[in-house]
């Protein structure tokens, strides 16, 4: 786990990757990150920080694979906005 945000009660834990290029280890990280941000706990909710080639519309696996993903996966770009849209609630 790359970081603990806690908002209001619920407590968020997530893996942070940059991703350069497909395939290799690269793949390997890009599934760690989502095995954490499928966690669903009562209190505490897992989630995927991702920057780098997979948002860029392409034909690759992990573009169609984050595409349907669902749970917490997010840029870096984001989260702040994220952040301030779960103070809100």
């Amino acid at each position: 786990v790359d970081f603990i945000l806690r908002i209001k009660d619920i407590i968020y834990f997530g893996q942070a990757k940059f991703l350069t290029t497909f395939g290799g280890s690269q793949k390997n990280q890009f599934y760690k990150a989502l095995e954490v941000a499928k966690i669903k706990k009562r209190k505490a909710i897992g989630m995927a920080v991702l920057d780098g080639v997979l948002w860029f519309e392409s034909g690759e696996e992990m573009c169609r694979v984050i595409r349907k993903f669902d749970g917490i996966a997010l840029s870096a770009l984001l989260l702040k906005d994220f952040i301030k849209e779960k103070i809100k609630k």
